[in-house]
């Protein structure tokens, strides 16, 4: 009669809180043994020293449960005593110890699990999960397996016979890794609840495997495995049939741990070639690397979920911070709001009172819209305010999103919000910030008029000089020109209204911000972030800006005068620009300029000229 074991190697007893508990080491791993009944203490210590590699043996010991002492087996009479109560005992887990000395080879333990051996489906009454409880640092680690690189570049993994894995989803992972890494395919001879065996898909080769499930949970022990190939491997075919997702996964994610990498398709095809000499398909590629991102960024439902908690501890790590989470009467996902304590202190106390928003399509499994408000510091850097994300871009998920915009910073004297001409967004803005100015972004209206493209540059530069005009005048004079040229713009413009896009004509204080580029830029830099599910999503945009922040200060400090390197910029391009401008007295504090095209009266005293630069762009 044969007797079923599940072996572990590299560990040591230590007396822990007053009780002897077995202590496994790093190079700790398991096997699974079977073997005859009839064994004396020699003959069972050297099959055991045999098969687990594990010479010098000093003490073999089992318990009875968890909470007895370790039993030592030292003679013939403790092995037939042992080997009987487990015969006697089939429901019953049995662990059994094998040190070995600590100067020889890896130091074994081994805990080898009695199981009844003729029916594999009897249940036992313990959970192998227990060994797991007691071994916590004994993995069945694929790169313990994976040997090193030889001169050829080629890889190998071996399952020895007694290997145990995890589950069977995890023996087939391996079986596809060994298939890739060594480029041959394999067919399934047979697959069910207790056993799994395959063999080479080549003509007439002996290759084989074959694995049994232990009857206590998942976990399965290989039985059987030749791993000589006597077909040729150096054949690479179309559609190779292992790389199925997670196997192309595993090897995947690793390359993609860097979110902004694209990492196409055919790039993946190409690399697989080169690297595994093997051939996959783009559909093969691309699940694979679906897979791989799972893998590394978790399920999207799985991240709706965590958006709680992980909301609570963000508020919790940085102070100040402000999150919303709106879900409908059956409590599913509507929308959320993050705005960082650090980021709306730095609005309220530093930044001038403009709010530049702007929203992007999400491009992951479930879509939704990315809503944005940043606002931009005295280096003309761009800072993010708020951030939320939601079902649809309309003008009810827009008026939630700058009512908590509007908690966080208030109703500023002279704020301005800059946005494109969605009508969502003018529906939020009115319903929100009904008295603050609201102007729209120069370029994107521009987009929409629809420039002829026979003289587009033409068009384009007359547009940019119709926004950006101080003078009242030299609107005018663009303005005709423009409308001469492209008679259809006329009526929309002057139906949108010149206060929200022309400078000249603006009531509020746009800080010379035409565009909303700003937010574009955001949207930007996180195109492919957008693919991530939504808790990773949000942890993208609180990494970025602590990294700005960062940043910021160590330039702060380094800078030792009193302007940014913006600023400085601006105003020495100006004093280059005004070099060859005369100036001359008329009365005290008020002087004529004149700059080779137009004059202006500059008054000091009230901070103002007639050109309107300084009364518009001088309190930026």
């Amino acid at each position: 009669m044969k007797v079923r074991f599940v072996v572990y190697t590299g560990g040591k007893w230590d007396l822990i809180n007053g009780n002897i508990e077995y202590v496994t080491g790093v190079d700790s791993r398991r096997r699974g043994l079977e073997i005859e009944t009839d064994h004396s203490y020699n003959s069972f210590l050297n099959y055991v020293s045999k098969m687990c590699d594990t010479p010098n043996i000093t003490r073999l010991s089992y318990r009875m449960s968890t909470f007895t002492d370790p039993i030592d087996i030292i003679n013939d009479r403790d092995v037939r005593f042992f080997f009987d109560l487990a015969m006697q005992n089939p429901f019953e887990l049995y662990k059994l110890y094998v040190i070995q000395e600590s100067d020889v080879g890896s130091s074994g333990l081994s805990c080898l699990n009695n199981l009844k051996a003729p029916d594999l489906n009897i249940p036992l009454k313990e959970s192998f999960d227990i060994l797991n409880d007691e071994c916590p640092n004994l993995e069945n680690n694929y790169e313990k397996s994976l040997t090193s690189h030889n001169q050829s570049g080629s890889s190998s993994i071996v399952f020895d016979a007694g290997h145990i894995f995890n589950n069977k989803e995890e023996m087939k992972l391996e079986l596809g890794k060994k298939a890739l890494l060594e480029h041959f395919e394999f067919k399934v001879d047979r697959s069910s609840k207790t056993r799994y065996e395959v063999s080479c898909l080549g003509d007439g080769c002996e290759w084989r495997f074959k694995a049994h499930a232990i009857p206590c949970g998942n976990l399965w022990f290989v039985k059987h495995m030749n791993d000589s190939h006597t077909c040729s491997k150096t054949q690479t075919h179309p559609h190779f049939r292992q790389a199925n997702p997670k196997v192309l996964g595993h090897f995947l994610k690793e390359q993609l741990k860097d979110s902004g990498r694209i990492y196409r398709a055919k790039e993946i095809v190409k690399d697989f070639r080169q690297r595994f000499e093997v051939e996959i398909t783009n559909l093969q590629a691309w699940r694979g690397k679906s897979y791989a991102l799972e893998l590394l960024q978790g399920t999207t439902r799985d991240s709706f979920a965590e958006l709680p908690i992980y909301c609570y501890n963000l508020k919790l790590a940085n102070p100040g911070s402000v999150t919303h989470i709106l879900v409908d009467e059956q409590s599913r996902f509507e929308m959320v709001f993050v705005a960082l304590g650090a980021a709306i202190r730095s609005f309220m106390l530093n930044l001038r009172p403009v709010v530049i928003i702007d929203a992007a399509h999400l491009k992951g499994e479930f879509k939704g819209t990315l809503f944005l408000a940043v606002g931009m510091d005295g280096n003309n850097q761009i800072l993010p305010l708020a951030y939320g994300i939601g079902k649809s871009e309309d003008g009810e998920s827009w008026t939630w999103f700058l009512s908590k915009l509007r908690d966080c910073v208030g109703e500023i004297a002279d704020m301005a919000i800059i946005s494109d001409r969605a009508n969502s967004i003018h529906v939020g803005v009115r319903n929100v910030f009904p008295r603050v100015y609201h102007g729209l972004c120069c370029r994107h209206l521009m987009m929409n008029l629809r420039l002829p493209s026979s003289k587009k540059k033409e068009y384009e530069a007359l547009w940019w000089k119709t926004c950006k005009s101080y003078r009242m005048s030299d609107f005018t004079e663009s303005f005709n020109a423009l409308c001469l040229a492209v008679p259809r713009i006329r009526q929309v413009l002057t139906n949108i209204g010149f206060g929200r896009w022309a400078r000249a004509h603006c009531p509020g204080n746009r800080y010379h911000y035409m565009t909303s580029n700003s937010a574009e830029s955001i949207n930007s830099l996180s195109r492919f972030s957008r693919k991530m599910p939504i808790t990773q999503l949000i942890e993208f945009f609180r990494e970025s800006v602590q990294k700005w922040f960062y940043d910021r200060r160590l330039q702060g400090m380094q800078e030792s005068h009193s302007l940014t390197q913006w600023a400085q910029k601006k105003i020495l391009k100006k004093i280059e620009g005004s070099r060859t401008w005369t100036v001359a007295g008329i009365r005290v504090n008020s002087f004529v300029v004149d700059d080779g095209g137009k004059r202006g009266v500059v008054d000091l005293s009230n901070r103002s000229c007639s050109c309107r630069v300084w009364q518009i762009f001088g309190r930026t």
